[in-house]
């Protein structure tokens, strides 16, 4: 509700103001969302980065003040161009502008698509938009709520308000509990979540003990079909550890048991250092015949800025601890790259900020995808609210493409979701633990799944146009009755 409130607001005073004045307070609106959203990045800044509170402060206020701007070019658009017609303003312009705007938030400098609306509807009929649409569909109907209740504020007409709620919500619930994917049997999942101390991970006088620990946890496990370990589970290069590998595997394939876990991968090419963040498979069984191809590794493609690279590195490395962090220097893996094996089943993977990347996930989330795997370390933001944020951002991939979402995490939080979204069990935050569950993988295509958000960005940009069109029309009439009142 209160999403709704502050969007109503922001429509409020937008009106009736100038292009450039819109732009200014879209501006402040948009800081005063991303600050209230994000502020929990400072944890990871001053934890980690090294840096005193003043200087955080002022790094989230600028990570949100260029945040910001996407929503005040969405104001300073729809009062440049649809002054002259509160239908087409509030009906077709603004749900339009507000989505190409979030796009571009998602995609340029590599994108950060964090806080869009849609997340918000989990739990609301809306959320049967997003096998159709993804959580940028859901984006569109709140936008046409607001907009709809706006509307009928500023004009005092309820008619076409009250019809375009109407038609949003029982489209929804009309498409409630319809199945575009097919369960098979149930597997096995063991996801252990070790609570490796972050400031700990790393120091090589406590690599044993954790390897160790995250063992000892997996072999009471073994009846599993699957065991998970989350993002770099393993505080070391994996050349390093190749005969606890070894040993790894084998127990697991005397187990009939296959182990997922995360690591950091290192390769020497060129004369040049690469380092991969990685998610491998030990214990694999054999592939089934007439299945796409697999792979027994996943490299993680989208990068955390300053956390995994460091854009002009040469430039900002020397001028703070913050831009030197262990671990940011990262290679890209393939922006679409072949699922993982295990147990007979297929395996789209995402690694930690990845999961808020639907659009990737689109090209690599096959027919014969079984589950969704993501796994993260949000040991960095402790106990903020944003852990929570991205269990709920790995939930919406589960509505989206109408499978299980496997989410193993370092201190948690550790959950697995059904493929109609519902919460199969969780571990809560900083406890040692394992969730041992039962899932039914499922199979087969959404319309999201098949097209992504395209069809929806095609038509946001028909509509825009439209409305420049329109705008440029009624700008040449209104021209030529001066020139003719004029005469």
């Amino acid at each position: 509700m209160s999403l709704y409130v502050s969007l109503f607001f922001l429509l409020f005073i937008l009106d009736n103001k100038s292009a450039k004045q819109a732009a200014g307070y879209g501006f402040l609106w948009g800081l005063g969302f991303f600050i209230a959203g994000i502020h929990w990045v400072a944890v990871s800044i001053l934890d980690f980065g090294g840096l005193p509170i003043p200087v955080a402060v002022l790094l989230v206020v600028l990570l949100c003040a260029y945040l910001a701007i996407y929503p005040a070019l969405c104001a300073y658009l729809l009062n440049r161009f649809t002054a002259h017609s509160a239908l087409l303003r509030y009906f077709v312009a603004f749900p339009a502008i507000w989505l190409i705007t979030d796009w571009l938030r998602g995609w340029v400098m590599t994108g950060f698509p964090w806080l869009q609306f849609g997340y918000s509807q989990m739990d609301t009929p809306l959320v049967s938009f997003a096998p159709i649409l993804g959580v940028e569909g859901i984006t569109v109907a709140v936008c046409l709520i607001t907009a709809s209740l706006y509307y009928a504020y500023r004009e005092r007409k309820a008619v076409i308000p009250a019809i375009m709620i109407s038609v949003i919500v029982f489209s929804a619930i009309s498409l409630k509990g319809l199945e575009w994917t097919t369960p098979e049997a149930s597997k096995s999942i063991a996801l252990v979540q070790g609570n490796t101390n972050q400031d700990e991970k790393w120091l090589p006088e406590k690599r044993t003990y954790i390897l160790n620990e995250y063992l000892k946890l997996s072999l009471d496990n073994t009846d599993a079909d699957i065991i998970i370990w989350p993002e770099s589970a393993i505080p070391a290069l994996e050349f390093q550890v190749k005969n606890y590998l070894d040993y790894v595997g084998e127990l697991m394939r005397q187990s009939d048991t296959t182990l997922i876990t995360g690591i950091i991968n290192y390769q020497r090419v060129d004369d040049i250092d690469e380092y991969y963040n990685a998610v491998i498979v030990l214990g694999q069984p054999e592939q089934q015949i007439n299945h796409s191809p697999v792979n027994d590794r996943y490299y993680k493609n989208k990068l955390l800025p300053i956390g995994e690279f460091v854009p002009f590195e040469d430039l900002l490395r020397p001028i703070a601890p913050l831009f030197n962090l262990p671990m940011s220097s990262f290679q890209r893996g393939g922006e679409e790259q072949l699922n993982l094996a295990a147990s007979n089943t297929h395996i789209a993977t995402a690694i930690c900020y990845e999961i808020a990347f639907n659009q990737t996930l689109v090209n690599t989330v096959k027919p014969d995808t079984g589950f969704i795997l993501t796994v993260s370390n949000d040991a960095w933001f402790g106990t903020s609210i944003g852990p929570n944020q991205h269990l709920e951002i790995a939930r919406m991939r589960a509505f989206e493409f109408q499978r299980p979402v496997l989410r193993s995490t370092n201190t948690g939080i550790t959950a697995v979701f059904d493929a109609q979204g519902k919460e199969v069990g969780r571990i809560p935050q900083f406890e040692k633990a394992v969730l041992r569950v039962d899932v039914k993988p499922h199979q087969g295509t959404t319309p999201f799944n098949r097209y992504g958000n395209t069809p929806l960005l095609i038509l946001a940009f028909l509509l825009f146009t439209f409305v420049l069109g329109h705008a440029f029309f009624n700008k040449q009439r209104t021209a030529k009755n001066e020139l003719k009142n004029a005469v």
